[in-house]
């Protein structure tokens, strides 16, 4: 009976740190149905379409991000991309495969993309589409400890897990060249409701896709020859039907030495809080190993009441492989591109 009680003390306190967690970031989560990754100026395909193929070959990446590092049930997110330009270099194909874990949700969704690039001057600008969906699953039973199924108990409120299939279609265009771009997408073009719950909930119990509109922008500052180039970036993410129609920004500086070495720092300022601070500092890094394969880190760190819970931060790891033919026209051990 005592290690009964012992087991029930165990869940209860799980599930009230995680009521926490969620409670001092609530507005942010509304805000982010997409998983928001410190590493987003590696990750242009994940949040806009029309950057398929923009680094003229196929372009494989990979990153991991394990978000509230130590609080039980906390968001864990990974996505693989895949784009590369066809044989007419005016059109490019791509692929992004998602999954989220937060508590008792999960989530898997695939993305195949495609743009279309017109060459201007010494830049391009691109329209992309794509289409795919995200099926979403509740887990109620994994609420109950496997000590506690083990010896016959049972809640009927955590008895059944429920999913659901949503659809999506989402939109962009991106304008880019060697040195800079500006990316505008709305990755959530429908609007969905779905009447039926999926699982436990505080309110009605609908699920809701909101749409979501996206400003990227980039800039690198140094001349070709320099040790040391400066890139400013920007993020710009607006979710339209939310209670706070506020957007949220990240705003990030990055060194760049000797075309291989990225380091830099990201200022993060979310809506549902006190807008005169921000919400989160970033330190994020990328390394060129060889001209295909490139690794990435990034430490976040809340600014928020919620470090008090998420004491060890959040972490992105990413990995990328650029394959290169021998005959390409890029034969230099610089970047195909610096975005």
């Amino acid at each position: 009976m005592k290690k009964y009680f012992s087991i029930k003390i165990s869940m209860m306190k799980k599930w009230i740190l995680a009521c926490l967690v969620l409670s001092a970031s609530a507005s942010g989560l509304y805000a982010q149905q997409d998983a928001h990754y410190g590493l987003y100026m590696f990750n242009g395909l994940y949040l806009n379409p029309a950057y398929t193929g923009s680094h003229e070959v196929i372009n494989l990446m990979a990153i991991y991000r394990n978000q509230w590092a130590g609080v039980d049930g906390s968001p864990q997110s990974a996505n693989i991309s895949v784009d590369g330009a066809l044989r007419r270099n005016s059109c490019a194909l791509g692929l992004v495969v998602s999954g989220d874990q937060l508590g008792l949700t999960r989530s898997l969704n695939a993305m195949a993309s495609f743009a279309y690039r017109i060459p201007v001057r010494k830049s391009k600008i691109a329209l992309g589409i794509s289409a795919g969906g995200t099926y979403y699953m509740q887990r109620n039973t994994d609420a109950i400890p496997s000590e506690l199924t083990a010896q016959g108990y049972v809640d009927n409120t955590f008895a059944v897990n429920k999913s659901v299939f949503v659809p999506n279609v989402g939109a962009g265009i991106y304008i880019y060249s060697r040195k800079y771009y500006v990316g505008l997408s709305v990755p959530h073009i429908l609007p969905m409701k779905i009447s039926s719950p999926i699982g436990l909930s505080m309110s009605n119990g609908l699920f809701r896709q909101y749409n979501h509109y996206l400003l990227t922008a980039g800039v690198v500052i140094g001349r070709e020859t320099s040790v040391i180039k400066v890139r400013p970036s920007l993020l710009v993410k607006y979710v339209k039907g939310l209670d706070r129609n506020i957007p949220d920004f990240d705003a990030s500086l990055g060194l760049l030495f000797a075309d291989r070495f990225w380091l830099g720092g990201t200022y993060r300022l979310a809506s549902g809080y006190d807008n005169k601070k921000g919400t989160a500092f970033v330190i994020w890094t990328e390394m060129k190993l060889t001209q295909s394969l490139k690794l990435g880190y990034a430490f976040d760190w809340a600014l928020t009441g919620l470090n008090t819970v998420a004491k060890y931060g959040s972490h992105d790891v990413m990995i990328g492989y650029e394959f290169i033919r021998r005959n390409n026209r890029y034969t230099s051990p610089r970047y195909l591109t610096y975005f």
